[in-house]
This record gives C-alpha cells, structure tokens and sequence, in this order.
C-alpha cells in the first residue's frame, strides 16, 4: 500500500463524533472551574423554553446558595451573567427574583441568534406542556414579534442589561472572579455611565463577582471558507430577508437545512440562484428540505454544483473547482452556511475542561473504577488470580497473597439451608447496585415507559436474578442455580443447555439432568425468538442482568458511546464469540453425555471450556465490560461482545417488527445520538424521518432517544409501516 493511501486510512471509534462537544458540567450545571456555571446551547439546552427554565433555575439556585447581598452599591457582584440569550434571559431574571446584586452583559443583542433568523420565520414555543419556571412571555410567534415582545419584558423586568459589551476575559483569584470587557459599537447606555463604568467604543470595563454564569451559546462563530476574497463585503453569513435577492445572482455555499432552506427562499423570492456543495446530494438536510429542492433543482429554478469547493472569491464572481475542472460563477450575493464553532480558545483560556477530556483527576478515576471491578468478579467469580492466589500455586509471594487467598474462605459461609461463598455474596451486592441505582434512573427519566424500563429491570434482578435461584429454589430443589436457565439463557450462558460436570448419563438423576436442558433448550431457541420477534433486543434493556447493571448504575456514561465506522465494524466481535460458543457448547454436551470418550477430543473440550470461561465470561462480560463504563460508554460487553445479542440481533434482522420512527419535527439538536449507548447516529435517521431497526442499526430499543428528544420527533413503530405513510427502508 502507497503511503499516501495509508495516510488516508481513518480510525473512527469515538463518542466526540456526530455530536457536539460540550463543556464537562456537574448536575448543577457547574464546571470544573468552581463557581462558574454553564447554562443553555453549551449545557445541552438546545431549544427556547428548555433554554429559558434552565437559566432561570439555575440563576435562583446559585444565588439561593451564594446568599446574596442585594446591594447595588457593592464593589463586588453576587453574580455576573455573560450572554442574552434566552438561556441568559432566564438566569437574569433567576438572580433578580432571588434578590441578587447581578450584572448582565451581551456583546452584541440580545437574542442575538433569534435574530439572524430569517424575515418571518416562525418560532414555535415547544414543548407546549412545559412550564414557563421564569414567566418570560414566550408563544408562538413570527421572529419580528417576539423580538419586539422580548425587547418590551427586558424593559418592563428592569433587567440591567449591558451591550454591546464583549467578555475577553474570564478568572478566578481566591472566590473573587473577575470578568474583563470590551465596549462595542455605539457604547453603552448613559444610564451604565452614569454608574461609573466606561461606556465609549473600544474602551474596557473590569468588573468582579463571587460566581458567574456563561450563557454565550456556540452559534456566535461562524465557520468560514478561507479562501481569497471572503471578506469582500457580498459574502453573507446569515439571510435576514430573502425578498431582498430578488433579481440578483446568488450563490449559496453549505449542504445542510440552513444552506437548502436559504437556497430555496431566495429561489422564492426571484433570485437566479446556484447552490454549491461538496457533496452530491442532501443527505445532513431534513427530507423536508431535501424534496424541497430536488424539485426547484429538477424544475431548473436553482442550479446545484455538484462536489464542489470554493477557490476563491472576485468582486463580481465565485471559483471554484468540481473535480478537476474550475468553473466561474458570476454573481451578486455569496451565502456561507458551513455551519459555527465552539468558541473553544475563549472557554479554555478560562479554565473550562470539556466533557470526556482525559484529566488526571478522570484517568485516576478511570482506574479506580477499573480496579474495583476486577477485584469485585475476582471474588464474585471465585477466581484466584492476583491477589486472591492460594500460596501453593504462587510459593514466595509473601503476606500479601496469604490474607487475600483467606478472602475467599472467609465469603464461604453456612446459612443453614445452604453452604454459599463469594459468587452469592457478589449476586446479592449485584442486586443492590442494580436496585439502588435503578431507583435514581426511575426518578430521572419521566417518561411512563422508561419507568416502567426500570421497574422491570429491578424486579428480574430482584426476583429471577437473585431470589429464585439463590434463595428460594435451594430450598426446593437440588442445584437451583439451575434456574438461571430461564433468565440467563444461551449463548450467554452455555451451561443452560448442558447438564452440570459430574452428572453420569443412565443415573439416578436422568430425568432431571433431560428437564432441565430441555427447559435451556426451549427458552433459547422457542421463547427468545418469540420475543425477538415483537420485542427486538429488548431483552437486553427491560430484563438481561448485564443490561441492568448497564442501565442502573452505567447511566452515567451511556454519552460515552463510540460512534463511527470502526466502533460499527468491531460490533462484529459478537457474532466471532457466537460463532464459537456453538463448538464449545458441541464439546461440553459430548463429554457430559459420554458420547464420545477420546482423550484427545475430552482434553480439547475441558481446554475450550476453560479458556471460554476466561475469555468471554470473566475478561470481556465481567471486567473489560464493566471497567470499561467511564471510558467506553456502558455498552462495551452488550454491543461489542455478548453472544446472546448477536444472536438477538441476527433473529432481529430476519423477522422483528419492532422499529423507531421520526416524524418531520427534527431540529437537528443531536440530543437522541449524544445518549444513544448503542453509538448510532439516530439524528441522521430522524432528520431523513427513517426507521432505525435491528436491520440497520444495533438499537436494542431502550428508548431513551425517545425520551431526551425535546421536539417528541421519535415514537416506538411497526417496522416498515411508517408513521410518515412511507416504506422504511
């Protein structure tokens, strides 16, 4: 392979991608930097109401908690909030009803983004059922008029707001923050003034607070073309009123909804307009979008550049090159819509971390967890790996491996109806996690199904993970830990449909030895396609006890899933350790029926049974796939390496009628893919209003895609029959 071909190839296995990046926030909305909180599109508040309450909320509690002064005349500030969006807003009027003595200041105006909008576009206040925590007035209205709503109630509040005032400068010395500015074009009000502080164009003012809260957005830094001539006065970011292109020749430049819809509108008004993408097709723009100009492009009312990128930009023309070819396009509007960035620099030159950034304070933590774990199914597992050694199999390790082999005999206890050890003591503190955490994951999500999720899971935990075959059926019966053939069937777990070691076949114990693998046999290959069959892979998310450990005590990190192709490509290690399940499976039966008797073909099974156990149940189901929680998402063993999903998903593909729908209300927001645990990129699914199944995806339909969409775009469907009247493919 050529070097250059080698410099091509791309790794894409991480959960930074089809997301955006955020700063890392505790649940107060806190960063790493104490005292400074994050609130609205950079803390995950992607539309108006949600934006406006978790300011409000936000701004009450930090002031609540500071104890504010309420003194206009301090030196020092309770709180300085940085940004007039609605976020801003909210976190304003949050710290005037407290009592606090804030500041508030905006670069540019406020609602600086709602204003870019386009004449008349029309902004709906979802979602309808929410509370408005603030009573900030907000209902569906054209841009223009909630603009002059909007600009009457920060009057009528009395909110002292300062602009255009842009911060350069954020830091903390001891708990005094202190926040440096610059006065923008035009100045500050007389009345800001008249209170001392610096209100000509260009000059600083330098103000200092005991917290601050950071409500800037992420959309104030247009990504640029950077090529020559884009700072020539026709080159346009925004499209404010389409009318106004009527005639002229416009050239567009961006694929996504605000590139097509820019396109579209100036098409509208009597523009001759060209849109160039360096794709060739629509694919990141909703389907809307996408019907909308594939019919003026077929009508021959927009031109589309097909595969382009842009060279370069002339007082009265575009270049740019398609292939090998340059074209000239002649025109009187250039439209950028590449998109905008974080305004990263900015945030880091004041000490924000990001979220998933590897800290020493993450990576000790990291380890930690990692450690833990493999301590925990050491002793849960009864395996005598380091520090848990017997002293005859590691002579001359000293102290250390003497107190830690008694570990394991200290977990072996009578309790008078049966003799348990360290595996029972790990099953009961497993139901614990499981309920403990289940219960905050209940209280957390809303939604009646998730509820209902959780209440599973805790409830199959409790009952058919835990107190049936653990407690109730040693009372009964002989090896209740049989009955984990019913909830923990193969290939997850081979000795459901293998007898016990040591069972004779032709002895006493035959009909039961039969019963039970016939039970391991039904559940395995009857009752789990039939779930499959209308349930998907629920399984693995309403009753599988490695998915409840994943959905209870993993919730934490479920953002952390790898996306990208790679991540999508290792996912078939599942179907590797399927595959070889099936010849150990094939090798225990053989030996635990006698059938054949070889040396040779015994040694190779014990050998496969042996190195399977290690490899899949203990590394890769009980430590890589728990240690691996904080750094890899709360999926690692379910989507990368457990037998019984693959087994699932192959059913799943073939005949499962359970899919995930959108409608066309999508606003691109990308919450569904940030906490999608499985790594799919559901936002691209719902933006083309697709189903996302087990045919094309490795959803195990746990729902909370459902649950974060702020826009109620996703719904749980019949695969291939639509909620939008079209065939899913």
């Amino acid at each position: 392979m050529a070097a250059v071909d080698i410099l091509k190839i791309s790794f894409e296995f991480s959960p930074k991608q089809g997301i955006r990046e955020l700063p890392d926030l505790n649940a107060d909305y806190e960063s790493n930097v104490k005292g400074l909180f994050v609130v609205g599109d950079l803390a995950d508040a992607p539309i108006i109401k949600v934006a406006l309450n978790q300011g409000y909320d936000v701004g009450r509690k930090v002031v609540e908690k500071l104890g504010a002064t309420g003194k206009p005349g301090d030196d020092v500030h309770d709180v300085i909030v940085i940004g007039a969006g609605p976020a801003g807003i909210g976190a304003a009027i949050g710290c005037k009803d407290a009592g606090a003595n804030y500041l508030f200041l905006e670069k540019e105006r406020p609602f600086n983004t709602i204003q870019n909008f386009p004449k008349a576009k029309f902004v709906f206040s979802e979602p309808r059922e929410m509370e408005n925590r603030g009573n900030f007035w907000f209902e569906d209205a054209q841009k223009e008029d909630l603009i002059d709503r909007w600009e009457q109630e920060i009057d009528d509040r009395g909110l002292k707001l300062h602009q255009p005032e842009e911060v350069v400068d954020v830091q903390k010395d001891g708990g005094i923050f202190t926040v440096t500015t610059k006065v923008g074009e035009g100045g500050l009000t007389a009345e800001a003034a008249e209170v001392g502080y610096k209100s000509e164009e260009g000059s600083q003012n330098v103000y200092k607070a005991r917290r601050v809260i950071l409500a800037i957005g992420r959309r104030g830094t247009v990504r640029r073309m950077r090529v020559p001539g884009e700072d020539h006065e026709r080159v346009h970011y925004t499209l404010k009123d389409p009318d106004l292109t009527k005639g002229q020749r416009v050239a567009v430049f961006g694929g996504g909804d605000s590139a097509v819809e820019a396109a579209c509108s100036c098409a509208d008004a009597g523009a001759d307009v060209t849109i160039c993408y360096r794709k060739d097709s629509f694919s990141r723009a909703k389907l809307g979008n996408q019907q909308r100009i594939d019919k003026l492009i077929a009508a021959g009312t927009i031109t589309f550049e097909k595969n382009a990128t842009p060279v370069e930009i002339t007082a009265d023309a575009v270049v740019i090159k398609v292939g090998d070819e340059t074209k000239t396009i002649p025109n009187d509007l250039v439209l950028v819509f590449y998109g905008t960035k974080l305004p990263k620099p900015f945030l880091e030159k004041i000490g924000l971390n990001f979220a998933g950034q590897m800290t020493a304070k993450r990576v000790a933590f990291i380890s930690t967890f990692a450690v833990l774990t493999y301590l925990f199914y050491l002793l849960k597992t009864k395996k005598k790996f380091f520090p848990f050694a017997d002293m005859d199999l590691m002579p001359g390790q000293g102290e250390l491996m003497w107190y830690g082999a008694q570990v394991h005999k200290f977990l072996e206890v009578d309790l008078g109806f049966r003799e348990v050890n360290g595996s029972f003591w790990g099953t009961c503190c497993y139901a614990v996690i499981v309920t403990a955490f289940g219960i905050r994951a209940y209280r957390k999500y809303p939604l009646a199904a998730q509820k209902m999720r959780y209440v599973s899971l805790i409830v199959f935990q409790l009952i058919f993970l835990f107190g049936i075959p653990e407690i109730l059926a040693p009372l009964i019966i002989d090896r209740g830990y049989k009955m984990y053939s019913l909830s923990v069937p193969w290939p997850l777990s081979l000795w459901s449909v293998v007898d016990a070691p040591g069972w004779v076949p032709g002895g006493p114990n035959t009909g039961v030895a039969v019963g039970w693998i016939a039970l391991g046999l039904v559940t395995s290959f009857i009752l789990v396609p039939l779930f499959v069959r209308f349930n998907g892979e629920r399984f693995c998310s309403y009753m599988c006890g490695c998915g409840g450990l994943a959905e209870t005590l993993g919730d934490f990190w479920r953002d952390l899933a790898p996306r990208g192709k790679t991540s999508y490509q290792a996912e078939w290690i599942g179907k590797i350790v399927l595959i070889a399940a099936v010849p150990v499976t094939i090798y225990l039966v053989a030996n635990a029926w006698g059938f054949l008797t070889s040396g040779a073909l015994y040694d190779a099974g014990k050998f496969a049974a042996g190195w399977y156990d290690l490899v899949v149940d203990f590394w890769l189901a009980c430590v890589i796939g728990v240690a691996f929680y904080p750094y890899l998402g709360n999926r690692v063993w379910c989507r990368f390496f457990c037998p019984l999903r693959a087994y699932m998903e192959l059913l799943s593909k073939w005949f499962s009628k359970i899919a995930i729908d959108a409608n066309d209300k999508c606003i691109g927001c990308g919450e569904c893919t940030r906490y999608c645990q499985m790594g799919i990129i559901v936002q691209d699914f719902a933006q083309k209003q697709k189903q996302f199944h087990n045919g094309n995806s490795a959803c195990i339909q746990c729902g909370i895609c459902i649950q974060v969409c702020p826009m109620e775009v996703l719904s749980i469907g019949e695969r291939g029959v639509s909620i939008n009247n079209k065939a899913a493919a």
